[in-house]
C-alpha cells in the first residue's frame, strides 16, 4: 500500500486547536479531539494501524457529537460530524484492503481516504470559521 498513515494523520489532526470566541465551546472541542491530537507521527501502514486510526476517529466523532456548537455554527458542526462518518468508514476499508491481494481495492481505498480527510479538513475549517465569526 502506498498510502502512508502519517500523511493521513497531518490531514486529520487538523482537527486540533479550534479557536474562537465561545471559549466553553473550543475549550470543550478540543478536550473532544484528543483522540486524534495524540497519535504518534511514525504510525506505519499495517491494517491495524488504520484500525486504530480508526476507532480513534469513531471516538473523537462520539466526542464531539456530546458537544452544542454555537448558534450560527450548528451546519457546519454537523457537516464536521457527517465527513468524520466518512473518513472512519474509507480507514476501515484502507485496513480490509492491507489485509488483502487486490491492488485495485488498495489503490481504490487510499484514494476514497485522501478524499475523505481533505474533506474532513474543509469541514473543520469551515466550523472554525463559523465559530469565530
Amino acid at each position: 500500500m502506498k498510502l502512508t498513515s502519517s500523511a493521513v494523520v497531518l490531514v486529520l489532526l487538523v482537527l486540533a486547536g479550534c479557536g474562537g470566541s465561545d471559549n466553553s465551546f473550543t475549550e470543550d472541542y478540543n478536550q473532544a479531539v484528543k483522540p486524534l491530537s495524540t497519535l504518534e507521527q511514525g504510525m506505519g501502514t499495517k491494517p491495524r494501524e488504520f484500525d486504530k486510526l480508526a476507532e480513534r476517529t469513531r471516538e473523537t466523532r462520539a466526542n464531539l457529537s456530546k458537544l452544542n456548537p454555537p448558534d450560527g455554527a450548528g451546519d457546519e458542526f454537523q457537516a464536521l460530524l457527517t465527513e468524520l462518518d466518512r473518513v472512519t468508514k474509507d480507514l476501515n476499508a484502507v485496513a480490509k484492503a492491507a489485509r488483502g491481494d487486490d491492488v485495485a481495492a488498495q489503490r481504490q481505498a487510499a484514494q476514497d481516504l485522501v478524499t475523505s480527510s481533505t474533506e474532513v479538513q474543509r469541514a473543520e475549517a469551515k466550523l472554525k470559521q463559523a465559530v469565530e465569526g
